[in-house]
C-alpha cells in the first residue's frame, strides 16, 4: 500500500479531472470525486447508464436572462431538445405549482456526458450539483421481487402536465390542509390511515412509491403511484367479512417495503396524523381533545415512499437523501395545488430524515432548496427532527493559530462493510492555499502534504483504502471542506482491499496570517431497521473526552470539558441548519429531561439558529424507551425512539391548529415575518412555562449524579428550561399519550 496522487488524472467513469477545472465553472461533489476514483467499487461498480443528481441553477443565464427549474425543463423541449441525450429532467419541475415558478433547484437522470458538459455547454448555467448516489439492484433480495412489481414499476410513475396558475392564500380557518410525509415504510392500508365508515376508504390522496422493480435503470418518471380511489379499490378488494386483509393490499399492489414487523415511516405517519378507529375511544375523549380528533379527520394525507434504504444499503451515509427527497418534496406541492383545485390551501411537511455531516450553516444543496421552497410558497412547513448524534463522538471543533499543526484521531471500527467519511470544514474567509492536510494510517504510513486542489489516495494497485479529495470549491457548502473517505474494513470479495481498523490520525495545518476555526464531522454509517447490519460508525477519539457523569450516566452536555477537542455542540442533523425549516428535539416525559442522544446547537450561521426551536416527548421514562405508535399492521404498537418520533408529534399539532384556525396568524411573506418557526416556538413556551412564582421547582438534585431522580410513571414534573442549544425554547406535551396509552 502505497500514497499516490490523483491530481490531474480522469476519473475512471466521468473521464473528468476533478482538480483541473476552472474557477468559474459549477461546484462539484466531492463524493463523485470519490467514487469516480474508486470506480465506485462500493457502490456495486460503475454505473452502465443514467445516474440522478440534484443541481443548483444561476439566478441568470450566461446572456442575462433569468433562468429557473421550469425554464431550463422547457427548454429541454425545446431549443435545447438536443440535450436530452444525456440530461432529461421530470415534468414535476417543468409545470410546478404557480408560486413555485422562479425556483433553482431541480433534480434530472444523466449520463456521464453530462459531466463533460459543465464546463462547455453548461457553463454559467449550472452553479453547483451532487450525485444521488447509484441504487445497487442486487441489494434487493430475491425474495421480495412480487410478480406485480415490475408492471406497476415500469412507466407509471407520477408525470404532470401544466398546472393551475391561480395559487392558493393563506385564508384561515377555510383553508384546506395537506399533510405531507416522506419516509420508508408507509403501511397506507393500516386502519390509522381509514375513515371508521363502512367499507373503510383510505385517508390518503397520493402515495407515491419511487421504488423501481429490482434491475430498473433510472429513469425519469420512476417509481409507482396511487390515488386515493387506486387504494379504496385494492380496500375493497382485499376485505373479507369486514375486515382488511392488509397482507393481500400490500402483495397486489407490489409495495414490500412494510413486509417486516415494524417500519419507520408508519410510525412517524401514524405521529403525524394517524387516528384511532374506536369509536368508544372517541366518545371518552374531553372536549379538547376531540376537536383536535376532528381536526384531523379534515386533514389530507399524501406520501411518498423514499428509494429503499435497503436498496441503497451500500451508501448507509444517507447521500442519496437528497435528490430523492427534492423530488419528494416537490410531489407533494404539486399534489396538494391540483387537489385544491384553485381554493386556498397550505402544506405541513414532515421529514424525519437526514445525516450527519455537512456545512451545518444551511448553505448544503437540500437546506437551500427546502428554503426556496418555503420561500417562494404561499403557506408551506417543513418539520425536521435535531438529530440523533449527541453523544456519538462524530464532531470535532477547535481553533487553529497561525503556523500551527492540529492532530484529530478517527477511528475505524473492524467488520464495517461500508465506507466511512469525515469531512473537515474551514471557516468562511479562510485562504484554502495555505491550509494542508495530512494522513497517517494505523500502521504508520503517512501520506504526503496534501494541497487545495488535490486528489490522494492510499492505495495496491487499483484498489483504494483512503481517498483524500481537496477541492478548491465543493457543491455541498459554500466554504472550503476537505473530504477523506475510507474503504469499509470487510470485505467480501477477493478482488477488493479492505481499509484498516484502528485509529487514522489527520493533522491539519494553518499557514495563513489568521486563526481558523475547524469543524469536522463523520458521516453517519447506520444500516436500515429490517436489514443485514454492514455499517457500523465510527467515531473520534480523544483521551480528554469525558463521556460520564460521575462514573454512571451518559454525559450528554459539554460544560466543564473544555480540554477535549470532541464536541457536543453543533451536532444537529444536516438538514436541520436552515433559515426556515422548524427543527424538533427530544425529552423524556417522566422528569423533562433531554434525551442523551437529542443533537446540540448552534448553527455555523450566527443569528440563524442557536438549537431547535422546541422540543417533543421521544422517551416515556429511562425504562420504557420511545414512544408507542402503529406497527405495520392494525392492532399492533411499537415503541420507536429518536428525534424522529419529536418530530411528527409538532407536525400533528401544526396541522390541528392550521384546521382549527389557531395558527391562522402564520403569514410567511409579512413584513416582519411571523413564520411557522415563530409560531412553534410561541406555542412552545406557551406549553412550558419556565419555573417562577407560579410554576416551582418540583425536582431536586442527585448529588452523586447531577441528575434529577426519576419520579413515578404517572407523575410529571417540569424542569428549568434547557438551554436553547439543546432544546430550544420549550416542551410540547405530548398530543398522543397518556402513560403509555394512546390518547387520540
Amino acid at each position: 500500500m502505497t500514497w499516490q496522487s490523483l491530481t490531474g488524472t480522469a476519473g475512471a467513469w466521468s473521464g473528468i479531472d476533478w482538480t483541473a477545472r476552472a474557477a468559474d465553472t459549477a461546484s462539484a461533489d466531492p463524493y463523485l470525486a470519490w467514487a469516480d476514483a474508486t470506480q465506485f467499487a462500493d457502490l456495486g461498480g460503475m454505473p452502465a447508464g443514467r445516474v440522478r443528481i440534484i443541481i443548483e441553477l444561476e439566478a441568470y443565464a450566461p446572456n442575462g436572462t433569468a433562468q429557473s427549474a421550469k425554464s431550463f425543463a422547457e427548454d429541454l423541449e425545446g431549443a435545447h431538445a438536443a440535450w436530452k441525450a444525456w440530461i432529461q429532467v421530470s415534468s414535476l419541475y417543468r409545470y410546478p405549482p404557480a408560486d413555485l415558478e422562479p425556483t433553482h433547484f431541480l433534480t434530472a437522470v444523466v449520463t456521464k456526458q453530462f459531466f463533460s458538459e459543465l464546463d462547455t455547454t453548461l457553463k454559467g448555467i449550472v452553479k453547483r450539483f451532487e450525485l444521488g448516489m447509484p441504487v445497487v439492484p442486487d441489494d434487493l433480495s430475491a425474495s421480495a421481487q412480487l410478480p406485480n412489481a415490475r408492471t406497476l414499476a415500469v412507466d407509471t410513475g407520477p408525470a404532470f402536465g401544466p398546472a393551475s396558475t391561480v395559487a392558493g392564500t393563506n385564508t384561515g380557518a377555510t383553508q384546506t390542509v395537506f399533510l405531507g410525509v416522506m419516509d420508508d415504510g408507509l403501511a397506507f392500508a393500516h386502519e390509522r390511515f381509514r375513515s371508521t365508515g363502512t367499507p373503510s376508504t383510505t385517508r390518503i390522496e397520493r402515495f407515491w412509491n419511487q421504488d423501481d422493480a429490482a434491475g430498473m435503470p433510472p429513469s425519469l418518471h420512476y417509481g409507482s403511484e396511487l390515488t386515493k380511489a387506486d387504494i379504496d379499490a385494492l380496500l375493497a378488494r382485499c376485505t373479507l367479512a369486514g375486515q382488511v386483509e392488509e397482507d393481500a393490499v400490500y402483495a397486489q399492489a407490489g409495495y414490500i417495503n412494510v413486509r417486516k414487523r415494524w417500519a419507520h415511516g408508519t410510525e412517524v405517519m401514524d405521529l403525524a396524523g394517524g387516528l384511532r378507529p374506536n369509536p368508544l375511544h372517541a366518545a371518552s375523549l374531553s372536549q379538547a381533545e376531540q376537536a383536535m380528533r376532528d381536526a384531523l379527520k379534515k386533514v389530507r394525507v399524501l406520501g411518498v415512499q423514499f428509494r429503499t434504504a435497503g436498496r441503497t444499503v451500500r451508501d448507509t451515509s444517507g447521500r442519496w437523501f437528497a435528490v430523492h427527497a427534492l423530488d419528494a418534496m416537490r410531489y407533494i406541492l404539486r399534489c396538494a395545488d391540483d387537489l385544491a383545485s384553485g381554493a386556498a390551501y397550505c402544506v405541513v411537511l414532515n421529514l424525519s430524515y437526514g445525516y450527519m455531516a455537512g456545512p451545518h450553516d444551511g448553505s448544503s444543496i437540500i437546506e437551500s432548496a427546502i428554503d426556496e421552497l418555503i420561500d417562494r410558497h404561499h403557506d408551506l412547513s417543513v418539520i425536521v427532527p435535531a438529530g440523533n448524534s449527541n453523544v456519538l463522538r462524530c464532531h470535532a471543533s477547535f481553533t487553529l493559530a497561525t503556523g500551527a499543526s492540529n492532530d484529530i484521531t478517527w477511528r475505524a471500527l473492524p467488520d464495517c462493510a461500508t465506507p466511512g467519511f469525515m469531512e473537515l470544514w474551514l471557516p468562511a474567509g479562510a485562504d484554502a492555499s495555505k491550509v494542508t492536510v495530512q494522513v497517517r494510517t494505523p500502521s504508520g504510513d503517512m501520506s504526503p502534504v496534501i494541497e487545495v486542489n488535490n486528489i490522494v489516495a492510499w492505495q495496491n494497485g487499483r484498489d483504494v483504502a483512503c481517498n483524500v479529495v481537496y477541492l478548491d470549491r465543493v457543491a455541498t457548502g459554500q466554504r472550503n471542506m476537505i473530504m477523506i473517505a475510507l474503504a469499509p474494513t470487510i470485505t467480501r470479495q477477493s478482488s477488493r482491499i479492505a481499509a484498516s481498523p484502528g485509529n487514522w490520525t489527520v493533522t491539519l495545518t494553518n499557514d495563513t496570517s489568521n486563526s481558523l476555526d475547524i469543524h469536522a464531522w463523520i458521516q453517519r454509517n447506520e444500516t436500515a431497521y429490517g436489514f443485514p447490519i454492514r455499517g457500523r460508525q465510527s467515531r473520534f477519539e480523544d483521551p480528554k473526552y469525558k463521556r460520564f457523569v460521575g462514573g454512571m450516566h451518559v454525559r450528554d452536555f459539554d460544560d466543564n470539558n473544555i480540554d477535549s477537542w470532541i464536541s457536543r455542540r453543533s451536532t444537529l442533523n444536516s438538514i436541520a441548519t436552515g433559515s426556515d425549516t422548524v427543527v424538533v428535539g427530544g425529552y423524556r416525559r417522566t422528569d423533562g429531561t433531554a434525551a442523551a442522544y437529542s443533537s446540540t446547537g448552534p448553527s455555523l450561521r450566527a443569528g440563524v439558529r442557536s438549537g431547535p426551536d422546541a422540543t417533543a416527548i421521544s422517551e416515556d421514562s429511562p425504562v420504557c424507551a420511545g414512544v408507542l405508535g402503529a406497527s405495520t399492521r392494525s392492532g399492533s404498537l411499537v415503541a420507536m425512539s429518536g428525534t424522529s418520533a419529536a418530530a411528527p408529534q409538532v407536525a400533528r399539532v401544526l396541522v390541528c391548529a392550521k384546521v382549527l384556525g389557531n395558527a391562522a396568524a402564520i403569514a410567511p411573506h409579512a413584513m416582519p415575518p411571523f413564520t411557522t418557526r415563530d409560531w412553534i416556538r410561541q406555542q412552545a413556551n406557551k406549553e412550558d412555562p419556565a419555573p417562577g412564582p407560579g410554576v416551582p421547582h418540583q425536582l431536586g438534585k442527585c448529588p452523586g449524579t447531577a441528575k434529577p431522580p426519576v419520579l413515578p410513571l404517572p407523575a410529571h414534573s417540569w424542569v428549568a428550561l434547557l438551554p436553547e442549544v439543546r432544546e430550544g425554547k420549550g416542551r410540547f406535551p405530548s398530543p398522543r399519550w397518556k402513560k403509555r396509552g394512546v390518547k387520540l
